[in-house]
C-alpha cells in the first residue's frame, strides 16, 4: 500500500551523513527501479536515467547524493548499452566521442553549481533545485517530443518513412565552416563540430546537476543535427559513459557517492538495458518518441508535487500541515510508480510483439522460398547449374587461402556457403614459408608444420564434401606468400580468391600490407576479404561507384552476387571528394542513377546515396551504420610505388571495415 511504501521509505532515512540503512524490501525496490531504468535506457538512450534520480529522492536520499550515485551507476550501464546497440549498427561512435569531450567540460562546471547550492542552502535547497530543474526541462522537452510523436503517428508516416529533417537541422547540415567539418555516418554528411560543442556542454551541465543529460542530448541530436531517433538514442549512450565516469570521479572526491545505491541499481539495470536495446530493433521512431514523452510528463507531475514541500521546509511559503505534506508525498510516489510501470509495459510489449511478428515473417518467407524452389525445379528439370552469361562476378572456381587460424576458419566457412549458393567448386590452399635456414637446420619442424597444414586442409575439404561441394587441397612453399597465392590462382584460373583478415589496430591498419594488398594488386581474379566473425547473410550489399570502367565491373559483379544471395538489397553509393564539388556531385548522381536503373531492370531492390569525404572512410562509415554485410568495390590493381603514391581506397576499406569486402578486378 501507499502508506506502507511511504513508511518503508521513511525507515531508510539516516539522521547522520545522509547515507541510508537498507532493508530487504528496500533493496528489492531498488533492483526493480534499476531494471526498469535500464530497460528505458536501453530503449531510448541514457535519458532513461532521469527516472532514477526522482526514485532515489522518494526514498529519502538527498538530491545531491542521488545525482552522484546515479552517475556512478550510469557509466557501466551506458557502456554495456552502447556495445549492445553497436551490434545492430545503431551507434555513431565518432559523434558520441566528439560530443562526449565537450560534455566532460560541462560536467565539471555543472558539479560546481550543485555543490555551491548545497553549501548555501543545504539538502533541501539541493532537492528544490533538482525538482525544479526536472519540471522546467521535462515540460519543454517532454511536451515537444510527445506532440511530435502524436503528430507523426497521425500523419500516417509512422510505419513507413523516416521523419523529415527539421528546418534547423537542414540549416546546420548546410553550413560549411572550413577546418571544422567532420563526416558523421548517422547523419550521412559532414557538419561542423562547432555545432556539437554547445550540445555536448549543455548535456554535461544538466547531467552533473540532475544526473540526466540524455533527454537533452537525444532530442538535440534528432532535431538540431538531424540524427535518426534510434541512432540518436544509441549514440547518446557513448556520451553518457563519458559523463558518468567524469561525474562519479568529481562527486566521489567530496564523499557524495553512495556505492551501495549505485551497485544495486546497476545490478538491475544491466539486465534491463539488454532487453531495451533488443526492443529497438522491432519499433519505429515514433514509438520511441511517444514513450519518452509519456514518461517525462509523468515524472514532471511527480516532481512538481514535491516543490511546495521543499519551499515550505525552506520557509519560502507558509508552512504546510503534516497531512498536506503526506498527501503530496504519497501522490508524487504513486505517479512515479506509474511512470516506471508505463515504461516497462510499453517496452516489453514492443519487444514481445515485435519478436513474434518477426518470427512469423521469417517463417512465411521460408515457406515462400521453398514453394519457389519447387516450382523452378518442376519448370526446369534439366537446367544447367553454375553457369553465368557474364564472366564478370563469376564464382564457379573459388580459391580459399587458409592457415588454420580462427580468422581463416571464418573466411573458409563463408566460402563454403558462397560455393553452395553459386554451385561452384572450392580449392583450399595453404602457403608455408620457405626458408633455407629452416630447410637445413629444422627439417623436423618443417615436417610437423606441413603435417599440421595438411590436417586442417583435409578438415575443410571434408566439410565442403559434406556440403555437396566439389573441392581439393594444395600446399605451396615459398618466400613470398602473396606470389604463391597469385601463381596458384593463375594456374587454376580461378574466379575468386577468399582470404581472412585479422582485427587490425593502430599502425597495422595503416600498413595493411602486405599479403592481402599485394594479392589484390597482382592477381587477375577478384578477391573476397572476410574479417573475423563477419557473416555474408545477404541482408544488404554496398556497391561503391565512380563512373569508371572499374566500378562498372564491380556493379556487374554486385548484381550477380545479389542474385545468388536471394536478390539481396543493394545500396549504391558515390563519394564526392573533389575541389569542384558541385560538378562532381552532379556526376555522382548520374552514376548512381545509371547503376540503379541497370539493377532495377534485373529485379534487384536498390537505393542510392551520395556521400562526401575521403572515399575509404566514407564507405566504411556508411557500411557500418547501415548494417551492410558485404561491400563490393572495383580496383585499378596498382602495385609498387604507384600504389603508394596514389593510395588505395580498397586497402582502407578492407583495413577498417567490419564486414566482408569483395574487390572486383576488370575482366
Amino acid at each position: 500500500t501507499i502508506s506502507d511504501a511511504s513508511g518503508n521509505i521513511e525507515n531508510l532515512k539516516s539522521e547522520a551523513s545522509g547515507f541510508l540503512s537498507f532493508q530487504l524490501d528496500n533493496i528489492l525496490f531498488l533492483l526493480i527501479v534499476g531494471f526498469i531504468g535500464g530497460l528505458i535506457s536501453g530503449f531510448i538512450g541514457s535519458s532513461g536515467a532521469f527516472i532514477l534520480t526522482p526514485a532515489m529522492m522518494s526514498m529519502g536520499v538527498p538530491a545531491i547524493m542521488a545525482v552522484a550515485s546515479n552517475m556512478c551507476h550510469k557509466f557501466p550501464q551506458a557502456l554495456f548499452g552502447s556495445m549492445k546497440r553497436a551490434k545492430y549498427g545503431q551507434v555513431d561512435v565518432k559523434l558520441g566521442i566528439i560530443t562526449g569531450i565537450s560534455a566532460g567540460a560541462g560536467v565539471l562546471y555543472g558539479a560546481s553549481i550543485q555543490t555551491d547550492i548545497k553549501a548555501a542552502f543545504g539538502d533541501v535547497g539541493s532537492n528544490l533545485y533538482v525538482s525544479s530543474a526536472f519540471v522546467v526541462i521535462l515540460a519543454i522537452v517532454g511536451g515537444y517530443i510527445l506532440r511530435d510523436a502524436i503528430k507523426l503517428y497521425k500523419s500516417g508516416t509512422a510505419e513507413n518513412v523516416e521523419p523529415k529533417l527539421t528546418r534547423i537541422a537542414r540549416w546546420v547540415q548546410s553550413k560549411n565552416i572550413p577546418g571544422t567539418m567532420i563526416y558523421f555516418p548517422s547523419i550521412g554528411t559532414k557538419i561542423s563540430v562547432l555545432f556539437t560543442i554547445p550540445l555536448g556542454f549543455a548535456t554535461g551541465i544538466i547531467a552533473a546537476t540532475i544526473a540526466v543529460g540524455g533527454f537533452i542530448g537525444v532530442p538535440a541530436m534528432m532535431y538540431f543535427l538531424g540524427v535518426p531517433g534510434i541512432m540518436a538514442s544509441a549514440t547518446e549512450l557513448v556520451v553518457a559513459f563519458v559523463i558518468g565516469i567524469g561525474g562519479t570521479t568529481i562527486y566521489a572526491l567530496d564523499g557524495l557517492v553512495d556505492i551501495r545505491l549505485a551497485m544495486i541499481l546497476l545490478a538491475g539495470s544491466l539486465f534491463g538495458v539488454q532487453l531495451g536495446a533488443i526492443g529497438t530493433t522491432y519499433v519505429k521512431d515514433f514509438l520511441i518518441k511517444m514513450l519518452m514523452g509519456i514518461i517525462m510528463v509523468l515524472v514532471l507531475f511527480s516532481q512538481g508535487l514535491k516543490i511546495p514541500v521543499y519551499l515550505s521546509e525552506m520557509g519560502k511559503i507558509d508552512l504546510l500541515s503534516q497531512n498536506t505534506i503526506a498527501i503530496l508525498d504519497s501522490t508524487s510516489f504513486v505517479i512515479l510508480v506509474l511512470a516506471l510501470t508505463t515504461g516497462a509495459v510499453i517496452i516489453l510489449y514492443a519487444l514481445i510483439s515485435g519478436y513474434l511478428k518477426h518470427a512469423k515473417e521469417l517463417r512465411l518467407a521460408e515457406e515462400e522460398e521453398a514453394i519457389k524452389l519447387k516450382e523452378e525445379e518442376e519448370a526446369f528439370p534439366t537446367s544447367v547449374s553454375g553457369t553465368q552469361l557474364s564472366p564478370i562476378g563469376r564464382f564457379e572456381k573459388i580459391l580459399v587461402v587458409t592457415d588454420g587460424s580462427d580468422v581463416s576458419k571464418g573466411a573458409t566457412h563463408e566460402a563454403i556457403k558462397l560455393a553452395q549458393r553459386t554451385e561452384g567448386s572450392l580449392s583450399f590452399m595453404s602457403v608455408l614459408m620457405k626458408n633455407p635456414v629452416h630447410e637445413s637446420m629444422y627439417k623436423q619442424f618443417l615436417i610437423k608444420e606441413n603435417k599440421e597444414a595438411l590436417a586442417y586442409l583435409e578438415f575443410f575439404n571434408t566439410e565442403a564434401t559434406n556440403a555437396g561441394i566439389s573441392s581439393d587441397i594444395t600446399i605451396r612453399h615459398g618466400i613470398k606468400i602473396h606470389q604463391e597465392i597469385v601463381d596458384e590462382s593463375e594456374k587454376r584460373q580461378v574466379d575468386l580468391i577468399v582470404m581472412g583478415r585479422r582485427g587490425l589496430t593502430g599502425l597495422k591498419r595503416l600498413i595493411m600490407g602486405s599479403n592481402t594488398a599485394k594479392v589484390i594488386g597482382y592477381a587477375h581474379s577478384s578477391v573476397l576479404v572476410v574479417p573475423k566473425d563477419a557473416k555474408i547473410e545477404g541482408k544488404k550489399i554496398l556497391l561503391s561507384v565512380d563512373g569508371s570502367r572499374y566500378s562498372d565491373t564491380a556493379a556487374t559483379a554486385a548484381l550477380n552476387i545479389a542474385k545468388h544471395l536471394k536478390k539481396a538489397e543493394v545500396l549504391i553509393i558515390s563519394v564526392v571528394y573533389s575541389d569542384n564539388k558541385e560538378k562532381r556531385h552532379n556526376e555522382a548522381v548520374e552514376n548512381v542513377k545509371r547503376v540503379e536503373a541497370f539493377m532495377t531492370q534485373e529485379g534487384i531492390k536498390v537505393s542510392g546515396q551520395i556521400l562526401s569525404g575521403k572515399p575509404g572512410e566514407a564507405i566504411v562509415e556508411v557500411a557500418n551504420s547501415k548494417g551492410v554485410d558485404l561491400i563490393v568495390i572495383g580496383t585499378h590493381g596498382r602495385t609498387g610505388l604507384d600504389r603508394i603514391l596514389m593510395g588505395s581506397v580498397s586497402d582502407r576499406v578492407i583495413a577498417y571495415s567490419d564486414c566482408a569486402v569483395l574487390v572486383v578486378k576488370t575482366a
